[in-house]
């Protein structure tokens, strides 16, 4: 997930007019790390490195107790709602001293229209004018590096330092294109900013960088990656009662799905699949047979990349038995993320590489087929292949970070301007259920949202839903299960969250920096894409997985590995 636009030509003195750009890539192949070097000397000087084991974690606070809120003893499990919070104030006063804050933001939604009523209540209660330059998934990488390399960043930036999402932004932070935030953020300093505060301490130790703090990142649940939605109420017309138990029922529930006609139309229409990209819909697979989290850690320190391993051959021999048996849409090779989800919205497609993100479950679209989405959608549980539980992907517990250019600069003033922003930040950071948060994720009640029986629920008319177009923040509201159904789903989703947990693997350089990751790592990646959709469809034999590996190590692999080993090596 991810994307950018052009900047916005907002209408200065319209308060009502924004017209946000949304356009394509910019002319021009995307910036590398020479323009960005030559961008640092202008926006700030080379960090410093330091060493994941001096990082000061902001001092977590404790939550207040909401009324039908249920805290999990165990540790990186959600909270679960029995019920919508009836909303409270999380902040006092108003954020910020006025004039214009602007914003690099990725957007999920067609634009909002030029007429934006909740934009112009943000500004209101946020005190200042946001003018957004909003940026869609797949132009996220190079408009990243486009206004990086620019010179002129926006106030508050979405970083996403993952390598394959925008590979400039981690090059950026090192050569010192953000402000350093640690001496703000770290310790019993967060506690300027109550709602940061509470944010959970995985969030901040894993969008740091070299030891410090350079965002406020967007938290995510720990158990995210490798857990997609399923068609449960195919599964049940496939006779079957409980999740997949190993590899072969798996195989049967998935090649079911697109020769039993699951959706009962007489018709060749379905299938399992909509995408061959390795890290997508595959994870669940590669879970199941053990294919270690990006990495695997020896005790020696050393590591040992996925493709590297023979559980990812087994793996993808088993892909490729579900190629052949026609498990994956025709499409799968090429499909774009809005294609595969035009699949699943269509109800042709059995299971959604999307977690089941609870918050947005009430903004399905109508899925042919899908009468409660309840108990007609689900997420996938892999299982290990020959029983048991798989060993399941820990997620990085973030999705990206906003960030604060350096030219807000040192000085007093500078610092003010840093603290302003970070009291903006820690509004649009309000805990699920506060009246802030409300208005984030909803927007203006009787306008964007009614209540329906105590349940926030959007507005059908397609301008008033588009107006929420730039609501994608540092909001922690994926951070809690919240199921608005019986009051039991909550708690029964968090109960299994419970049991699965102890079965997460996290990627021991989750939070490392590699510079040649960031300078080679797109590419790898895309040679490693493309030899895996080339083995799976048949161009290419299973054997030619020992030539990717040799190919991989010697083209930066190699490199990627030492560094990380040395990064690790340090933090002990």
């Amino acid at each position: 997930m991810s994307g950018p636009g052009n900047d916005p030509r907002d209408l200065e003195g319209v308060s009502r007019r924004r017209v946000l750009g949304m356009a394509g890539a910019a002319a021009g192949a995307a910036l590398g790390t020479g323009a960005l070097t030559a961008c640092s000397a202008r926006t700030g000087s080379q960090v410093p490195h330091g060493d994941v084991k001096d990082l000061r974690l902001p001092t977590q606070a404790t939550p207040s107790p909401v009324p039908g809120q249920v805290v999990s003893r165990t540790a990186g499990v959600p909270a679960a709602f029995t019920r919508y919070p009836q909303p409270y104030r999380s902040v006092s006063g108003t954020p910020g001293r006025g004039g214009t804050v602007t914003t690099f933001q990725v957007t999920y939604t067609p634009p909002p229209p030029a007429d934006n009523r909740w934009a112009d209540e943000l500004d209101k209660r946020l005190g200042v004018h946001i003018k957004p330059t909003l940026v869609s998934p797949a132009d996220l990488a190079q408009k990243t590096a486009t206004v990086i390399a620019g010179g002129d960043i926006p106030d508050l930036f979405y970083l996403n330092t993952a390598t394959g999402q925008a590979p400039a932004a981690a090059q950026s932070v090192l050569q010192g294109a953000f402000t350093d935030l640690t001496d703000y953020l770290s310790s019993d300093a967060v506690r300027d900013y109550p709602n940061l505060a509470l944010f959970p301490s995985y969030a901040w130790r894993n969008s740091s960088v070299e030891g410090r703090i350079y965002g406020v990142p967007r938290p995510e649940p720990l158990l995210q990656s490798g857990i997609p939605t399923l068609r449960l109420d195919w599964m049940r017309k496939l006779g079957m009662t409980a999740q997949p138990a190993n590899a072969d029922e798996m195989f049967a529930m998935l090649t079911g799905f697109s020769g039993k006609d699951p959706n009962g139309n007489g018709k060749k229409d379905t299938w399992a699949l909509s995408s061959l990209q390795v890290y997508w819909q595959s994870t669940p697979i590669l879970n199941m047979f053990g294919v270690p989290n990006n990495w695997r850690l020896a005790k020696d320190g050393t590591l040992t990349k996925d493709i590297e391993t023979d559980e990812f051959e087994a793996a993808t021999e088993f892909i490729v038995k579900l190629w052949k048996a026609g498990a994956f849409h025709p499409g799968a090779a090429a499909n774009t993320y809005d294609q595969q989800m035009a699949l699943w919205n269509a109800g042709k497609i059995g299971m959604s590489g999307a977690a089941l993100n609870t918050t947005y479950l009430p903004d399905v679209p109508p899925i042919p087929g899908v009468r409660n989405w309840a108990t007609d959608l689900g997420p996938l549980i892999a299982p290990g292949h020959d029983g048991g539980t798989a060993a399941l992907y820990q997620s990085s517990g973030i999705f990206g970070m906003f960030a604060i250019p350096a030219k807000v600069g040192t000085s007093a003033k500078g610092r003010e301007r840093v603290k302003e922003l970070l009291r903006i930040l820690d509004y649009l950071g309000a805990p699920f259920g506060s009246e802030e948060n409300t208005f984030l994720t909803y927007g203006i009640e009787g306008w964007n949202y009614d209540l329906t029986h105590g349940i926030p629920v959007k507005s059908t008319n397609t301008a008033r839903r588009a107006e929420l177009a730039g609501q994608y923040f540092c909001e922690p509201t994926e951070t809690v299960l919240y199921l608005p159904g019986p009051p039991n789903m909550s708690v029964t989703a968090q109960q299994q969250a419970e049991k699965l947990i102890p079965h997460t693997v996290a990627d021991p350089t989750v939070n490392l920096i590699s510079q040649s990751s960031v300078a080679k790592g797109p590419a790898l990646q895309q040679n490693l894409n493309d030899a895996f959709v080339g083995i799976v469809t048949g161009r290419k034999p299973l054997s030619a997985l020992k030539q990717l590996r040799s190919q991989w190590a010697a083209q930066g692999g190699d490199a990627i590995r030492r560094e990380f080993q040395q990064s690790l090596a340090k933090s002990r």
